[in-house]
């Protein structure tokens, strides 16, 4: 199913030109939200976050109660998958179309490995929130974000871990990540300039509801190899082990099926509640 800007249309006729800015600039900003049996999980928190990427994008007078209706409909005609949702700046600043279709569930290997890779385009730290507009953006600029996955999966790799210059941890291409030591479940602070992920928000909410030992660090990869287990979480992934970064290899910690466990009981209350 594939709307632009409300309208239902064929896939051949879901395109966009190629004079668009979103194009040829990568303007744009996006969010992809989880089908559970035609139910949008976590789909407010998505929202909301969408709305701060069009304001700090400078996206200006977004109908964001149609984007929600729209983004329902496509998730009510399936059981799983994803429905995505980009903003796409048009051939000027002052315009833009609205892009909503369905995506196939994502294939993740059972044998999960990451290889850490420095990322000078990221902010990485140098940046605090309140100093800088844009950290933060879910943009449709992900190039680089992709770039790094390839090169890692030249290298026998599953996906890339990438660090700042001082070599600490701060996220995926396309995903947050956590670790573990005993019973304490750790995740980056934002003010890393990572992406503030959704499922990175439930941590801390597991957390906030005393069923996870939650804190916010800062570890190097000489630190993170000291973890016990080390696990992603993105829309994709609630809680995937991780079996090895580089050459050190991981264990999963019994806190890791908790985890998995709490987003599980989340989507059914969630669900529940919007019954």
């Amino acid at each position: 199913m594939y709307l632009i800007n409300g309208t239902e249309v064929s896939k051949n006729n879901f395109n966009s030109p190629i004079e668009n800015l979103s194009f040829w600039r990568g303007d744009g900003i996006f969010e992809a939200i989880r089908i559970h049996e035609g139910f949008l999980f976590a789909l407010d928190r998505h929202l909301k976050r969408l709305e701060r990427s069009a304001h700090k994008m400078l996206f200006n007078d977004i109908d964001f109660y149609s984007i929600k209706k729209d983004l329902q409909k496509v998730a009510s005609n399936f059981t799983q998958g994803y429905v995505r949702v980009i903003i796409s700046r048009s051939e000027t600043f002052e315009n833009y179309d609205v892009f909503i279709f369905h995506q196939k569930p994502v294939e993740i290997p059972d044998y999960y490995s990451l290889e850490t890779q420095l990322s000078p385009w990221h902010p990485g730290g140098d940046f605090s929130l309140e100093d800088n507009q844009i950290i933060g953006t879910k943009s449709t600029s992900y190039a680089l974000n992709v770039t790094q996955t390839r090169l890692a999966e030249q290298n026998g790799f599953t996906d890339a871990l990438l660090l700042n210059r001082n070599n600490i941890i701060l996220e995926g291409p396309t995903f947050s990540v956590g670790w573990i030591k005993g019973d304490k479940v750790f995740i980056p602070d934002l003010n890393l300039g990572i992406l503030d992920s959704i499922t990175r928000q439930y941590i801390n909410l597991f957390g906030t509801n005393n069923l996870l030992k939650v804190q916010e660090s800062r570890v190097t990869v000489d630190e993170i190899y000291e973890m016990d287990t080390v696990f992603v979480i993105s829309t994709a992934k609630h809680g995937k082990f991780v079996n090895k970064i580089n050459e050190k290899t991981y264990e999963p910690s019994p806190l890791l099926e908790v985890i998995q466990e709490c987003f599980k009981n989340e989507i059914k209350a969630e669900k529940l509640s919007n019954s």
